[in-house]
Protein backbone atom coordinates (compact mmCIF):
# COMPACT_ATOMS: atom_id res chain seq x y z
CA UNK A 1 0.00 0.00 0.00
CA UNK A 2 1.13 3.37 -0.52
CA UNK A 3 0.08 6.63 0.61
CA UNK A 4 0.25 10.10 -1.37
CA UNK A 5 -0.33 12.64 0.76
CA UNK A 6 -0.82 16.41 -0.45
CA UNK A 7 -0.39 18.91 2.11
CA UNK A 8 0.53 22.41 2.70
CA UNK A 9 2.39 20.86 5.99
CA UNK A 10 4.02 17.58 5.36
CA UNK A 11 5.86 17.48 8.90
CA UNK A 12 1.93 17.09 10.57
CA UNK A 13 1.65 13.74 8.73
CA UNK A 14 5.79 12.38 8.69
CA UNK A 15 5.39 13.17 12.89
CA UNK A 16 2.00 10.81 13.25
CA UNK A 17 2.89 8.29 10.66
CA UNK A 18 6.38 7.27 11.40
CA UNK A 19 5.89 6.56 15.08
CA UNK A 20 4.17 3.26 16.76
CA UNK A 21 2.21 0.63 14.77
CA UNK A 22 2.58 3.01 11.13
CA UNK A 23 6.00 3.86 11.63
CA UNK A 24 7.17 0.02 12.13
CA UNK A 25 5.36 -0.96 8.92
CA UNK A 26 7.08 1.53 6.93
CA UNK A 27 10.49 0.46 8.50
CA UNK A 28 9.51 -3.34 7.27
CA UNK A 29 8.40 -2.24 3.58
CA UNK A 30 4.86 -3.05 4.17
CA UNK A 31 3.59 0.22 3.53
CA UNK A 32 4.84 3.86 2.46
CA UNK A 33 3.51 7.10 2.79
CA UNK A 34 4.95 10.44 0.60
CA UNK A 35 4.13 13.68 1.68
CA UNK A 36 3.84 15.93 -1.42
CA UNK A 37 3.75 20.02 -0.64
CA UNK A 38 1.38 21.44 -2.54
CA UNK A 39 3.68 24.87 -2.86
CA UNK A 40 5.68 22.88 -4.99
CA UNK A 41 3.52 23.58 -7.28
CA UNK A 42 2.60 26.71 -6.74
CA UNK A 43 3.30 29.01 -10.10
CA UNK A 44 3.99 32.09 -7.91
CA UNK A 45 7.59 33.35 -6.89
CA UNK A 46 6.47 33.80 -3.12
CA UNK A 47 5.31 29.85 -3.25
CA UNK A 48 1.66 30.96 -2.16
CA UNK A 49 -1.19 28.49 -3.51
CA UNK A 50 -3.97 30.40 -1.91
CA UNK A 51 -6.03 33.84 -2.52
CA UNK A 52 -9.37 35.82 -1.77
CA UNK A 53 -12.92 33.86 -2.50
CA UNK A 54 -14.55 35.43 -5.41
CA UNK A 55 -17.86 37.00 -4.09
CA UNK A 56 -16.07 38.09 -0.54
CA UNK A 57 -16.10 36.36 2.75
CA UNK A 58 -13.53 35.95 5.65
CA UNK A 59 -10.37 33.61 4.90
CA UNK A 60 -8.38 32.79 1.87
CA UNK A 61 -9.23 29.68 -0.50
CA UNK A 62 -6.32 27.09 -2.26
CA UNK A 63 -5.99 27.80 -5.90
CA UNK A 64 -7.22 25.22 -8.05
CA UNK A 65 -3.86 25.05 -10.53
CA UNK A 66 -0.96 23.83 -7.80
CA UNK A 67 -3.24 21.01 -6.69
CA UNK A 68 -4.07 19.94 -10.24
CA UNK A 69 -0.75 19.81 -10.76
CA UNK A 70 0.37 18.22 -7.87
CA UNK A 71 -2.33 15.27 -8.53
CA UNK A 72 -0.59 15.00 -12.44
CA UNK A 73 2.48 14.48 -11.30
CA UNK A 74 1.40 11.46 -8.96
CA UNK A 75 -0.40 9.87 -11.99
CA UNK A 76 2.67 10.00 -14.15
CA UNK A 77 5.11 8.40 -11.47
CA UNK A 78 2.68 4.83 -10.29
CA UNK A 79 1.59 5.39 -14.36
CA UNK A 80 -2.46 5.20 -13.34
CA UNK A 81 -5.14 7.49 -12.39
CA UNK A 82 -5.12 6.19 -8.58
CA UNK A 83 -8.41 7.13 -5.96
CA UNK A 84 -8.12 10.54 -4.52
CA UNK A 85 -9.24 11.56 -1.45
CA UNK A 86 -10.72 14.86 -0.05
CA UNK A 87 -10.36 14.82 3.42
CA UNK A 88 -13.59 17.44 4.19
CA UNK A 89 -16.80 17.46 7.07
CA UNK A 90 -18.55 17.75 4.08
CA UNK A 91 -18.96 14.33 3.77
CA UNK A 92 -20.43 10.95 5.04
CA UNK A 93 -18.58 9.90 8.25
CA UNK A 94 -15.86 7.22 7.82
CA UNK A 95 -16.40 4.10 8.76
CA UNK A 96 -15.21 0.90 9.05
CA UNK A 97 -16.72 -0.66 5.37
CA UNK A 98 -15.22 2.38 3.77
CA UNK A 99 -11.79 1.65 5.49
CA UNK A 100 -11.48 -1.94 4.10
CA UNK A 101 -12.54 -0.83 0.45
CA UNK A 102 -9.84 1.89 0.49
CA UNK A 103 -7.28 -0.89 2.07
CA UNK A 104 -7.35 -2.90 -1.48
CA UNK A 105 -6.42 -0.20 -3.13
CA UNK A 106 -2.35 -0.26 -4.53
CA UNK A 107 -2.00 3.32 -4.14
CA UNK A 108 -4.54 5.95 -2.28
CA UNK A 109 -3.97 9.91 -2.87
CA UNK A 110 -5.10 12.08 0.42
CA UNK A 111 -5.54 15.68 -0.62
CA UNK A 112 -5.65 17.73 3.04
CA UNK A 113 -7.27 21.13 2.49
CA UNK A 114 -6.32 24.01 4.54
CA UNK A 115 -7.80 27.62 5.23
CA UNK A 116 -11.10 27.85 3.62
CA UNK A 117 -10.36 24.92 1.46
CA UNK A 118 -9.83 24.48 -2.07
CA UNK A 119 -10.77 25.73 -5.64
CA UNK A 120 -14.20 23.50 -6.13
CA UNK A 121 -13.36 23.25 -9.83
CA UNK A 122 -10.37 21.14 -8.97
CA UNK A 123 -12.22 18.52 -6.84
CA UNK A 124 -14.91 18.02 -9.08
CA UNK A 125 -11.60 16.94 -11.56
CA UNK A 126 -9.68 14.77 -9.87
CA UNK A 127 -11.58 13.86 -6.20
CA UNK A 128 -12.98 10.45 -5.92
CA UNK A 129 -13.99 10.13 -3.11
CA UNK A 130 -15.04 12.65 0.08
CA UNK A 131 -14.25 11.58 3.43
CA UNK A 132 -14.88 13.22 6.79
CA UNK A 133 -13.99 11.80 9.69
CA UNK A 134 -16.61 14.07 11.99
CA UNK A 135 -19.13 16.37 12.23
CA UNK A 136 -16.41 19.02 13.03
CA UNK A 137 -14.32 21.54 11.69
CA UNK A 138 -10.50 21.41 11.78
CA UNK A 139 -7.83 23.86 10.36
CA UNK A 140 -6.90 21.36 8.14
CA UNK A 141 -7.51 17.55 6.64
CA UNK A 142 -3.56 16.67 8.01
CA UNK A 143 -5.01 14.67 10.96
CA UNK A 144 -7.62 13.63 8.86
CA UNK A 145 -5.46 11.94 6.78
CA UNK A 146 -3.16 10.88 9.55
CA UNK A 147 -6.64 9.04 10.94
CA UNK A 148 -7.32 7.46 7.51
CA UNK A 149 -3.68 6.31 7.19
CA UNK A 150 -3.80 4.19 10.57
CA UNK A 151 -7.20 2.74 9.67
CA UNK A 152 -6.11 1.63 6.57
CA UNK A 153 -2.93 0.51 7.25
CA UNK A 154 -4.52 -2.04 9.74
CA UNK A 155 -5.55 -4.27 7.02
CA UNK A 156 -2.55 -3.80 4.50
CA UNK A 157 -0.83 -7.24 5.43
CA UNK A 158 1.72 -7.78 7.29
CA UNK A 159 1.15 -4.64 9.49
CA UNK A 160 -0.21 -6.52 12.13
CA UNK A 161 1.63 -9.20 14.32
CA UNK A 162 -2.35 -10.61 14.87
CA UNK A 163 -4.56 -10.95 11.58
CA UNK A 164 -7.64 -11.21 13.50
CA UNK A 165 -6.53 -8.06 14.75
CA UNK A 166 -7.93 -6.33 11.79
CA UNK A 167 -10.43 -9.45 10.73
CA UNK A 168 -12.47 -8.89 13.32
CA UNK A 169 -12.98 -5.44 14.89
CA UNK A 170 -16.22 -4.43 16.41
CA UNK A 171 -17.34 -2.11 13.88
CA UNK A 172 -17.03 -4.96 11.29
CA UNK A 173 -20.53 -5.74 13.21
CA UNK A 174 -21.61 -2.20 13.36
CA UNK A 175 -21.12 -2.24 17.33
CA UNK A 176 -18.72 -1.01 19.93
CA UNK A 177 -16.01 -3.52 21.51
CA UNK A 178 -17.31 -5.55 24.34
CA UNK A 179 -14.92 -4.73 27.68
CA UNK A 180 -11.88 -6.11 28.14
CA UNK A 181 -9.76 -7.26 30.96
CA UNK A 182 -6.42 -8.17 31.81
CA UNK A 183 -4.60 -9.09 35.03
CA UNK A 184 -5.18 -8.94 38.12
CA UNK A 185 -7.93 -10.77 38.36
CA UNK A 186 -9.52 -8.24 41.20
CA UNK A 187 -8.67 -4.90 41.53
CA UNK A 188 -10.13 -2.53 43.28
CA UNK A 189 -12.88 -4.55 44.56
CA UNK A 190 -13.99 -5.18 41.36
CA UNK A 191 -13.25 -9.06 39.66
CA UNK A 192 -13.21 -10.25 35.85
CA UNK A 193 -16.66 -11.76 34.51
CA UNK A 194 -16.03 -15.53 35.92
CA UNK A 195 -17.21 -16.24 32.57
CA UNK A 196 -13.83 -14.98 30.66
CA UNK A 197 -11.94 -17.22 33.22
CA UNK A 198 -14.19 -20.78 32.21
CA UNK A 199 -11.98 -21.45 29.21
CA UNK A 200 -15.52 -22.14 27.48
CA UNK A 201 -15.23 -20.58 24.13
CA UNK A 202 -18.46 -20.77 22.79
CA UNK A 203 -19.88 -19.16 26.41
CA UNK A 204 -16.95 -16.31 25.72
CA UNK A 205 -17.84 -15.32 22.75
CA UNK A 206 -21.74 -15.56 23.53
CA UNK A 207 -21.06 -13.02 26.41
CA UNK A 208 -18.95 -11.09 24.54
CA UNK A 209 -21.41 -10.34 21.25
CA UNK A 210 -24.08 -9.82 24.40
CA UNK A 211 -21.99 -7.14 26.03
CA UNK A 212 -20.88 -5.40 22.46
CA UNK A 213 -25.03 -5.08 21.87
CA UNK A 214 -25.66 -3.84 25.29
CA UNK A 215 -22.69 -0.99 25.21
CA UNK A 216 -23.37 -0.45 21.67
CA UNK A 217 -27.23 0.40 23.18
CA UNK A 218 -25.70 3.02 26.01
CA UNK A 219 -22.86 4.90 24.34
CA UNK A 220 -24.16 4.51 20.26
CA UNK A 221 -27.69 3.57 19.47
CA UNK A 222 -27.29 4.55 16.12
CA UNK A 223 -25.35 2.18 15.04
CA UNK A 224 -27.71 -0.61 15.86
CA UNK A 225 -29.52 0.50 12.88
CA UNK A 226 -27.21 -0.80 10.60
CA UNK A 227 -25.95 -3.76 12.91
CA UNK A 228 -26.83 -7.06 11.31
CA UNK A 229 -27.05 -10.50 12.94
CA UNK A 230 -26.03 -13.11 10.09
CA UNK A 231 -27.68 -16.76 9.07
CA UNK A 232 -25.39 -18.84 7.35
CA UNK A 233 -28.35 -21.82 5.85
CA UNK A 234 -26.80 -24.38 3.55
CA UNK A 235 -28.01 -27.83 2.71
CA UNK A 236 -25.54 -29.26 0.72
CA UNK A 237 -23.25 -32.70 0.66
CA UNK A 238 -20.32 -32.19 2.99
CA UNK A 239 -17.26 -30.46 2.07
CA UNK A 240 -19.61 -29.21 -1.16
CA UNK A 241 -18.00 -25.99 -2.73
CA UNK A 242 -21.09 -23.56 -2.12
CA UNK A 243 -21.36 -24.56 1.15
CA UNK A 244 -17.92 -23.51 2.78
CA UNK A 245 -17.71 -20.35 0.45
CA UNK A 246 -21.14 -19.32 2.03
CA UNK A 247 -20.04 -19.97 5.16
CA UNK A 248 -15.95 -18.28 4.84
CA UNK A 249 -17.65 -15.25 3.52
CA UNK A 250 -20.52 -15.42 6.57
CA UNK A 251 -17.02 -15.41 8.95
CA UNK A 252 -15.34 -12.01 6.73
CA UNK A 253 -19.10 -10.32 7.12
CA UNK A 254 -19.48 -10.73 11.04
CA UNK A 255 -17.50 -12.35 14.40
CA UNK A 256 -21.07 -13.77 15.26
CA UNK A 257 -22.40 -15.69 12.30
CA UNK A 258 -24.73 -18.29 12.58
CA UNK A 259 -24.73 -21.65 10.77
CA UNK A 260 -28.27 -23.63 10.37
CA UNK A 261 -27.93 -27.02 7.91
CA UNK A 262 -31.26 -27.29 6.19
CA UNK A 263 -30.87 -30.75 4.93
CA UNK A 264 -31.72 -31.59 8.25
CA UNK A 265 -35.58 -32.36 8.51
CA UNK A 266 -35.67 -30.75 12.23
CA UNK A 267 -34.85 -27.33 11.12
CA UNK A 268 -36.82 -27.66 8.20
CA UNK A 269 -40.34 -28.48 10.05
CA UNK A 270 -38.69 -25.24 12.87
CA UNK A 271 -40.50 -22.07 12.12
CA UNK A 272 -37.94 -19.06 11.89
CA UNK A 273 -38.89 -15.80 11.30
CA UNK A 274 -36.25 -12.85 10.80
CA UNK A 275 -35.97 -9.22 11.35
CA UNK A 276 -35.61 -6.65 9.14
CA UNK A 277 -31.50 -6.18 11.09
CA UNK A 278 -31.28 -10.15 10.29
CA UNK A 279 -29.55 -11.02 7.16
CA UNK A 280 -29.55 -14.73 5.39
CA UNK A 281 -26.73 -15.81 3.55
CA UNK A 282 -28.19 -19.21 1.82
CA UNK A 283 -25.73 -21.25 -0.15
CA UNK A 284 -27.36 -23.37 -3.18
CA UNK A 285 -26.01 -26.43 -3.99
CA UNK A 286 -25.11 -27.85 -7.53
CA UNK A 287 -26.39 -30.89 -6.43
CA UNK A 288 -27.29 -33.16 -3.66
CA UNK A 289 -26.14 -37.08 -3.81
CA UNK A 290 -29.00 -38.40 -1.81
CA UNK A 291 -32.74 -38.10 -3.63
CA UNK A 292 -34.47 -38.22 -0.32
CA UNK A 293 -33.05 -35.03 0.99
CA UNK A 294 -33.35 -33.12 -2.44
CA UNK A 295 -36.47 -31.15 -2.38
CA UNK A 296 -38.25 -28.50 -3.95
CA UNK A 297 -37.24 -24.71 -2.20
CA UNK A 298 -40.73 -24.49 -1.19
CA UNK A 299 -41.06 -27.50 0.90
CA UNK A 300 -37.11 -26.85 2.61
CA UNK A 301 -37.72 -23.21 3.72
CA UNK A 302 -41.34 -23.13 4.15
CA UNK A 303 -40.91 -22.69 7.59
CA UNK A 304 -37.81 -19.81 7.07
CA UNK A 305 -39.32 -16.79 7.10
CA UNK A 306 -38.37 -12.77 6.59
CA UNK A 307 -40.03 -9.57 7.57
CA UNK A 308 -38.63 -7.59 4.52
CA UNK A 309 -35.39 -9.42 5.98
CA UNK A 310 -31.99 -8.79 3.35
CA UNK A 311 -31.30 -11.81 1.73
CA UNK A 312 -27.84 -12.67 -0.42
CA UNK A 313 -27.95 -15.93 -2.36
CA UNK A 314 -24.52 -17.99 -3.08
CA UNK A 315 -24.58 -20.45 -5.68
CA UNK A 316 -22.35 -22.56 -8.08
CA UNK A 317 -21.95 -21.28 -11.62
CA UNK A 318 -23.19 -24.69 -12.88
CA UNK A 319 -26.43 -24.30 -10.90
CA UNK A 320 -29.50 -24.62 -12.70
CA UNK A 321 -31.37 -21.17 -13.47
CA UNK A 322 -34.38 -22.90 -12.88
CA UNK A 323 -33.43 -23.77 -9.24
CA UNK A 324 -31.47 -20.52 -8.59
CA UNK A 325 -35.11 -18.65 -9.92
CA UNK A 326 -36.94 -21.07 -7.77
CA UNK A 327 -35.52 -20.33 -4.74
CA UNK A 328 -35.66 -16.55 -5.59
CA UNK A 329 -39.13 -16.79 -5.52
CA UNK A 330 -39.72 -19.15 -2.68
CA UNK A 331 -37.31 -16.54 -0.79
CA UNK A 332 -39.39 -13.49 -1.72
CA UNK A 333 -42.60 -14.75 -1.21
CA UNK A 334 -41.55 -15.87 2.55
CA UNK A 335 -40.90 -12.14 3.04
CA UNK A 336 -37.07 -11.46 2.20
CA UNK A 337 -35.34 -9.14 0.31
CA UNK A 338 -33.19 -10.38 -2.20
CA UNK A 339 -30.01 -7.84 -2.20
CA UNK A 340 -28.04 -9.91 -5.04
CA UNK A 341 -27.12 -13.84 -6.21
CA UNK A 342 -23.25 -14.41 -6.33
CA UNK A 343 -21.65 -17.17 -7.62
CA UNK A 344 -18.82 -19.31 -5.97
CA UNK A 345 -15.66 -18.39 -7.60
CA UNK A 346 -12.23 -19.38 -7.70
CA UNK A 347 -10.19 -16.19 -7.45
CA UNK A 348 -8.47 -16.65 -4.21
CA UNK A 349 -8.75 -14.43 -1.02
CA UNK A 350 -8.95 -10.94 -2.57
CA UNK A 351 -11.99 -11.88 -4.67
CA UNK A 352 -13.98 -13.15 -1.69
CA UNK A 353 -13.14 -9.97 0.30
CA UNK A 354 -14.40 -7.83 -2.25
CA UNK A 355 -17.64 -10.26 -2.44
CA UNK A 356 -17.67 -9.88 1.30
CA UNK A 357 -17.09 -5.86 1.16
CA UNK A 358 -20.07 -5.58 -1.33
CA UNK A 359 -22.47 -7.39 0.60
CA UNK A 360 -21.53 -5.12 3.99
CA UNK A 361 -22.21 -2.16 1.93
CA UNK A 362 -25.39 -3.35 -0.18
CA UNK A 363 -26.85 -4.33 3.77
CA UNK A 364 -25.44 -1.04 5.19
CA UNK A 365 -27.94 1.18 3.00
CA UNK A 366 -30.98 -1.54 2.61
CA UNK A 367 -32.66 0.45 5.45
CA UNK A 368 -31.65 3.84 3.20
CA UNK A 369 -33.71 2.05 -0.16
Amino acid sequence: MRFHVLTLFPEMIEGIVNTSITGRAIKNGYMSVETVNIRDYSTKKTMRVDDYPYGGGAGMVMEPEPVYQAVSAIEDKIGKKPRVVYLTPQAEVLNQTKVEELAAEEDLVLLCGHYEGIDDRVLQEVVTDYVSIGDYVLTGGELGAAVLIDAVSRFVPGVLSNEESSQFESMQDNLLEYPQYTRPEEWHGTKVPPVLLSGDHTKIDTWRYEQSVIRTRERRPDLLRNSYHVLCVTYGDEGDKTDCFAKTLTEMITRYGEYQDYARRKLQKTRRTLGENELLILGIPSGISDPEKDMDSSVRFRNLLGTASPAILIFSPDTEDSVLNRTREVLTKNGFVILGAYAVEDSGEEKLRETGLEIRKKTLHFHDR
